[in-house]
């Protein structure tokens, strides 16, 4: 990837992220949240899972199409990161 298309790419994710919250969720006493990366067009699977003061970022190979949709698959990621690995993930 060029500089050019690194750069803009940070500018666009940064205008992008900012148009609507995405949707935030609890699952088994953990809080999901997704945080679509915009890359090429195309946006990457990332998260966060917070379980009390502890936080958990992750980041997956998966591209989808739409932002909408990459919330999807990332709260479906994260809620199978959950039941894999629980509280381990804060280790």
């Amino acid at each position: 990837m060029g500089l050019l298309t690194f750069l803009k790419s940070l500018v666009s994710s940064t205008e992008t992220q900012s148009a609507s919250p995405l949707p935030t969720e609890q699952y088994k006493g953990f809080r999901i949240t997704p945080d679509p990366l915009l890359e090429d067009g195309q946006y990457r699977v990332r998260g966060v899972i917070e379980y009390a003061d502890q936080t958990h970022q992750f980041i997956r190979a998966d591209q989808l199409p739409s932002r909408e949709l990459c919330a999807q698959e990332t709260l479906r990621k994260a809620r199978v990161l959950i039941d894999q690995q629980g509280s381990g993930l804060f280790k």
